[in-house]
């Protein structure tokens, strides 16, 4: 006898983030640590009947043996948006937030939506989809959120515009690495959750850099910031800033968000410095992400059941 299982569809992950708060889910996550083991399982789906397998897992509940169907690239996006929030939140200076989120469809929206709901004293938030002709409008559910939170929204095609004075900028797509940011302001926290290098420009002149899993260097030493770091723990560059003689602000990597969290590193140094986060695991499965989306899901009764085993 096979145990129906859930199909859960992006729209329907997305009204279950509403029960959960994502960004206490990955702290819970970096505060645990190598000893910490999530609650079920992640495993490919294999095609079967009319469902694809393309971008789906299923997830296992290791207690009840419980199934879950599950967008991959949804569940990314998700985890994407929790990831630069909290970055967010651990390295802001204190005061006003104005936003700028550069990049288009859903992995924008949930990161206005995560932003809106988990970041306290944000007044405005710019959006520049820069030029993806596939930008469509936010999302009413979104403005909403960002009506609740009295958080003001612009949307340009100009990322110049949207950047000038935020001291919050959120790069969430691939395509955006091409483009050029321009002039950043003093003290903003720059994060790059698309998974390929900001301008050159950008890593060059920031004074800090962090990402959110520093075991996950290695597999990114392609990256020009991972380069930059490595060549600089070659040549006895320290983090007191000492300049080497034909580098340019080339800094070590100052710590992770574990570190941050725990206590074990300081974080930002001075209130001017403009600090850049690389969101190195956003494509990892997130087991206990899906866990937390799927009792969601069971609780407001969303989903599908399809045929399991």
């Amino acid at each position: 006898m096979t145990s129906p299982i859930l199909h859960l569809s992006t729209e329907e992950l997305w009204s279950a983030l509403d029960d959960i708060n994502p960004v206490d889910v990955l702290v819970e996550q970096l505060i645990g640590g190598a000893g910490w083991t999530a609650e079920g399982q992640l495993h490919p789906w294999p095609e079967v009947g009319s469902i694809p397998s393309a971008e789906l897992a299923m997830y296992e509940e290791s207690c009840t043996g419980a199934k879950c169907l599950i967008p991959v690239s949804s569940l990314r996006q998700v985890r994407a948006a929790a990831l630069a929030t909290l970055a967010a939140r651990e390295l802001l200076a204190p005061g006003v937030v104005t936003a700028a989120v550069l990049g288009s469809g859903l992995a924008a929206q949930l990161q206005l939506t995560v932003l809106a709901k988990h970041v306290s004293d944000v007044s405005h938030v710019a959006v520049c989809a820069g030029n993806d002709g596939g930008w469509s409008p936010v999302e009413p559910r979104v403005l909403d959120q960002l009506d609740l939170a009295g958080i003001g929204l612009s949307v340009t095609s100009g990322v110049n515009e949207a950047v000038l004075g935020a001291n919050l900028v959120i790069a969430t797509d691939a395509g955006l690495g091409r483009l050029e940011i321009g002039q950043l302001a003093k003290g903003a926290v720059v994060i790059n959750a698309g998974g390929v290098d900001l301008p050159d420009a950008v890593v060059d002149g920031v004074d800090q850099v962090y990402v959110d899993d520093a075991s996950l260097l290695d597999e990114n030493s392609h990256r020009y910031f991972v380069t930059m770091h490595r060549a600089a723990q070659n040549s006895g560059l320290h983090r007191n800033g000492r300049k080497l003689k034909g580098w340019h602000r080339r800094r070590l990597i100052e710590a992770d968000l574990g570190a941050l969290l725990s206590g074990s590193h300081a974080g930002r140094q001075r209130l001017d410095d403009v600090v850049l986060v690389e969101l190195l695991s956003t494509n990892l499965p997130d087991a206990h992400l899906t866990a937390r989306l799927h009792r969601a899901a069971l609780d407001r009764g969303l989903g599908m059941r399809v045929s399991g085993s």
